[in-house]
C-alpha cells in the first residue's frame, strides 16, 4: 500500500494526490469500513444531534465536516476552519451542494494574533501526510508544500456565534495555543469537545485548562466514553473528549 501511495503521488502531484486519496477514504467510511482504524469518526453520531451548531477546527479536506453536516440534519450549522487553500478546494468537493446554506468555511489558522504565518505539508518516508500540515518556522527538506496563510484570534472569529454544541479540533500540537485564545468562547458556550492532542506539554496544558472550566476528560472505549484515569494521560494515542458538567451523566 505504501508503494502504491508513493507512485500515485509521483504521478498525480500534491493537489491531485490529496484529492484522489481523500475521495477514496471518504467513500470507504461511508460504506462502513475503517471503523477499527478510525472509531472516533463513527462515534460522531452519538455526539451530534439534529439542529446542533458545530465547529471543525483544522477541517483539512472535510472528513469530519462531512459527517457533522450529516448528523446535524437540515437545520444545524457548521463553522469549519481551514487555512490552506488547496485543502479548502477539496473540502468543498467533499461536501454535498445541498448543504451549502448550512456551513461557513473560514480561511484562517487560529492562534494568538492576527498575522500571516507559514504552514507546511510533510512527506514521511516518501508518503505525503496532508493531515499533518502545521505551522512551521522554516521549510525543512521533508516539506513538499508550503502555504502562506492568515492567522486569526479564535475568540474574535467566533464572538458572534451564539451557541456551540460540539467542537472538534486537530491542529497538530497547536491546540493549547488555540484554547488559550478561545477561553471566552468556551466558557460562554460550553460545547462538547473532541481533540487530538499530540505532544505531552500540549496535552497537559489543554487538559488542565478545560478541567479548570469544569470539564471531565474521557476516552473512547468500544463505542462508549470512559473517564480518563490521570495515570494514563501520557500513554494516550487517541483523541480525548471533554464533557461539560451539564452533560456528564449523558456520556461518562
Amino acid at each position: 500500500m505504501k508503494f502504491i501511495r508513493i507512485i500515485l503521488y509521483k504521478i498525480l502531484g500534491t493537489g491531485n494526490y490529496v484529492n484522489f486519496v481523500s475521495y477514496l477514504y471518504l467513500q470507504m467510511v461511508k460504506l462502513g469500513l475503517l471503523k477499527n482504524k478510525y472509531p472516533e469518526l463513527f462515534f460522531l453520531k452519538n455526539l451530534i444531534k439534529p439542529c446542533d451548531t458545530c465547529i471543525d477546527i483544522g477541517a483539512n479536506v472535510g472528513y469530519y465536516s462531512f459527517f457533522m453536516l450529516k448528523h446535524m440534519g437540515n437545520s444545524g450549522k457548521l463553522y469549519a476552519v481551514e487555512p490552506v487553500e488547496m485543502f479548502r478546494r477539496i473540502w468543498q468537493k467533499r461536501i454535498p451542494k445541498s448543504k451549502k446554506a448550512q456551513y461557513t468555511l473560514f480561511p484562517y489558522a487560529l492562534g494568538e494574533e492576527n498575522v500571516k504565518v507559514t504552514m507546511g505539508t510533510p512527506s514521511i518516508n516518501g508518503v505525503v501526510h496532508h493531515g499533518m500540515t502545521k505551522i512551521i518556522d522554516k521549510i525543512a527538506d521533508n516539506i513538499v508544500a508550503a502555504h502562506e496563510v492568515e492567522m486569526r484570534i479564535p475568540d474574535e472569529l467566533f464572538e458572534n456565534i451564539p451557541n456551540i454544541n460540539f467542537l472538534k479540533i486537530d491542529v497538530e500540537g497547536y491546540e493549547s495555543i488555540v484554547f488559550d485564545n478561545m477561553h471566552k468562547t468556551i466558557k460562554r458556550t460550553l460545547p462538547i469537545i473532541q481533540a487530538e492532542l499530540s505532544g505531552k506539554q500540549n496535552r497537559h496544558k489543554v487538559i488542565n485548562l478545560l478541567q479548570s472550566y469544569g470539564y471531565s476528560v474521557c476516552i473512547l472505549d468500544i463505542d462508549k466514553l470512559q473517564l480518563l484515569r490521570p495515570e494514563l494521560v501520557d500513554g494516550i494515542n487517541s483523541d480525548l473528549y471533554f464533557i461539560p458538567e451539564s452533560k456528564k451523566e449523558l456520556f461518562c
